[in-house]
């Protein structure tokens, strides 16, 4: 755990770096991006009967994909980052007591180092996974089930007798062939695989999370990431929503990520899709159902991209959010790719 104080009119801005060991996919090593990715979150005016202010930001961490580095935080209320013990997802927590000010300003601001993931390539990974991962990514989550109905779907989707990675691949040409890309009416973006189920339609967390339960109903272990997409062109710009994930585990092979929603919009990618990325994204937060740190008695979040926000206690929606992105030049990194999903998974 780390204590700091920030404020907006300090010249210098707290550095905070986070290092791992983790290893990219095998990919080329000249196709990738590097670009610099600001998170600013304003709470414009808060209640004139504020006595206390709670704010948790996700913080992006190295993963096979990505390096994150050059980290920088600041805002006018202090926190301190703290890491959530069960997925071991990065939080920035800010709070306030008794002398609350008039707004609250916070801003971090990162470099990402992407590259392009072709996980079914090369010669497999030697990572397996311990038995309490295997328990954590084969149990359900509150929206994202193992049950009667869900195992009607994998009896629709594939014969029984299929290896784990051909089983996976069924499951992705099914979501791919018989869901819409729809965010009409109610119900979409929670990642509710029921409801995914009975409607046939949803956005990219609809799907995947139908992905995940299916997968883990059949006995393969997956979970769930979300980040943002990040445009190719122009050179810099604003995002206007998340995009997310999936990834399944074949001994082996190792984690292997899916992105149907995308393959059912550019069917033209949907094999590259299969076990692919391309780097024109930033995941930020894995798993469903993720625990805050400090805690909030028993509460849980859904998903963790946006900013959480209680006043008084209570969950303050009253926040504004600026996600922003610049392309920084790289030696040795192409500008090829495309886009992970230009329009707003918001």
């Amino acid at each position: 755990m780390k204590l700091n104080k920030g404020s907006l009119s300090l010249p210098l801005w707290i550095m905070v770096l986070f290092l791992s060991g983790s290893r990219f996919y095998a990919s080329d090593p000249e196709d990738g991006r590097t670009f610099w990715f600001t998170y600013r979150v304003t709470i414009p005016e808060l209640p004139g009967e504020s006595q206390r202010v709670d704010l948790w930001v996700p913080i992006p961490r190295n993963n096979a994909y990505q390096t994150i580095d050059r980290i920088t935080l600041r805002g006018n209320l202090p926190y301190r980052i703290d890491e959530d013990p069960q997925f071991g997802n990065r939080m920035a927590y800010f709070w306030a007591r008794g002398e609350i000010p008039e707004n609250v300003q916070v801003e971090l601001r990162f470099r990402v180092t992407r590259k392009t993931v072709r996980a079914l390539e090369g010669s497999g990974s030697a990572v397996e996974l311990t038995a309490a991962e295997r328990r954590e990514f084969l149990s359900p989550d509150s929206l994202v089930p193992v049950n009667d109905r869900i195992l009607e779907e994998v009896r629709k989707a594939a014969p029984r007798d299929l290896p784990p990675l051909q089983k996976a691949r069924a499951f992705y040409d099914y979501l791919v062939e018989t869901m819409t890309y729809d965010k009409s009416g109610e119900g979409w973006g929670r990642g509710d695989a029921l409801y995914a189920c009975d409607v046939r339609k949803g956005n990219c967390t609809d799907f995947h999370s139908l992905f995940i339960s299916m997968a883990r109903a059949a006995g393969i272990p997956a979970r769930f990431i979300i980040g943002f997409p990040v445009p190719h062109t122009p050179d810099e710009g604003t995002i206007n929503g998340y995009h997310c994930w999936a990834e399944f585990f074949v001994p082996g092979k190792g984690w292997i990520p899916v992105d149907a929603s995308e393959a059912h919009k550019h069917p033209d990618r949907r094999d590259f899709l299969f076990g692919g990325l391309d780097p024109d994204r930033v995941a930020f937060t894995l798993g469903r159902d993720i625990p805050l740190v400090p805690p909030v008695s028993s509460r849980k979040l859904n998903y963790f991209i946006y900013p959480f926000v209680l006043v008084n206690g209570k969950e303050y929606p009253l926040y504004e959010t600026e996600l922003t992105y610049r392309n920084a030049q790289s030696s040795g990194m192409s500008r090829t790719g495309r886009n992970a999903d230009q329009s707003s998974d918001e």
